[in-house]
């Protein structure tokens, strides 16, 4: 099946990487790069794995650096209302609320799994299971909206940016972060070059990362569903290398980090080598 662009609606596109016979191509008219495979809009199997544990240790502890990191920039020293989409376990939310007791924060998640370790595990009443475009929430309401590691995974994202769109306030913010597709694709052909294609080892993750961004396509959609003036950063990495355990690995990912933010800075934001896209957009 052929498969129109999301930012485009073209259907001339040309593949960029095969995993394990899921072709991922890119858009020949605008440049944006998907994934062939059909997933479903409300996908809600990412955390429902019913013999998969959660790894505390990656979801809270490796992420405390980056959530800290985006708290200083964004969130201390004032106060407001914050809705977290996707919020997964809800650590993120719980970080928030536990730091910064002026700001109200609230998550929706789509799996009923994650959202009752947040209420149980976490003791999060302000985390909530659903659809958020369903979710009734007053209309200029929020000051910031953060999505984390969410917009790959959703197949037709137009609809859910403007409903956001219409429940921030004039000037709100919109956050996301999604990985950096131009360093994920060079990631994945030196594992192939180097390991060959196994099942089940992640490459681009072509059934979960349905839509892969750059940062032009990333700024294409925010524009498209009401949003301007977008600002990349690069912020701290997750203290932790998904699958290892090895120190290594870690130093050597603390070390990229400060190179891709020195190569961010010296090119005035033009060279974006992270592995993972942060962007701030407003509300029109």
């Amino acid at each position: 099946m052929i498969q129109d662009c999301i930012l485009c609606g073209c259907q001339d596109s040309q593949p960029v990487f095969n995993e394990n016979g899921i072709a991922i191509v890119k858009c020949n008219y605008c440049g944006h790069v998907y994934s062939s495979y059909q997933q479903d809009e409300h996908y809600e199997g990412y955390w429902d794995d019913p013999e998969e544990e959660f790894d505390l240790k990656w979801w809270d502890e490796a992420h405390r650096d980056i959530y800290d990191d985006f708290i200083s920039r964004f969130i201390a020293g004032k106060k407001g209302s914050i809705l977290d989409v996707g919020c997964g376990l809800g650590f993120f939310v719980k970080r928030i609320s536990e730091t910064n007791p002026n700001w109200s924060a609230v998550g929706y998640e789509i799996s009923e799994k994650a959202v009752q370790f947040a209420r149980e595990k976490n003791h999060l009443s302000n985390v909530h299971s659903g659809v958020v475009q369903e979710s009734k929430i007053q209309n200029n309401s929020l000051d910031i909206i953060t999505l984390w590691d969410v917009i790959e995974h959703i197949p037709k994202p137009h609809s859910l940016l403007q409903y956001l769109n219409s429940i921030l306030k004039p000037g709100g913010i919109l956050f996301m972060q999604t990985p950096n597709f131009p360093f994920q694709l060079w990631k994945a052909k030196m594992k192939v070059l180097i390991k060959g294609m196994k099942p089940g080892v992640h490459y681009l993750e072509a059934k979960d990362h349905v839509n892969n961004y750059k940062m032009k396509t990333l700024a294409e959609l925010g524009s498209q569903c009401g949003f301007y003036q977008p600002k990349y950063y690069i912020l701290k990495p997750i203290m932790s290398v998904a699958g290892s355990k090895s120190k290594m690995g870690l130093y050597a990912k603390v070390i990229y980090y400060y190179i891709s933010k020195w190569v961010f800075q010296l090119s005035f934001g033009k060279w974006n080598i992270s592995n993972t896209l942060f962007v701030t957009m407003v509300k029109r």
